[in-house]
């Protein structure tokens, strides 16, 4: 059950990386900074959640199931790589959204 969780969780975080510069330069458009840190203190706390869930499955695992926490394992260089990288681009479209809403405006 560790390791769907492991799993589901790593699935969750990709999906939100990939959607957070796009929320990035619509916050940045509506001027809404704060809002912004909060959905990436949410993504920052659910790769600490994927961390300790992955690290926990090292003890808890079956022996049957190394290859899939391996797998698990495996995975996040890349989640934390996606994370920093998508969070950088969020930051920067919020950069570009506040100076196009200033230049409307």
């Amino acid at each position: 059950m560790m390791l769907d969780v492991a799993l589901g969780l790593n699935a969750v975080i990709w999906f939100a990386a990939l959607l957070f510069p796009a929320f990035g330069f619509a916050k940045g458009y509506y001027d809404q900074r704060p809002v912004l840190l909060r959905a990436q203190l949410i993504l920052l706390c659910l790769l600490a959640l994927l961390i300790a869930v992955s690290e926990g499955l090292q003890f808890t695992a079956l022996p049957e199931e190394a290859a899939e926490v391996a797998e698990v394992r495996s995975y996040r260089p890349w989640v934390i790589g996606c994370l920093a990288i998508s969070s950088a681009l969020g930051w920067g479209l919020f950069l570009v959204g506040r100076r196009l809403a200033a230049r409307k405006g």
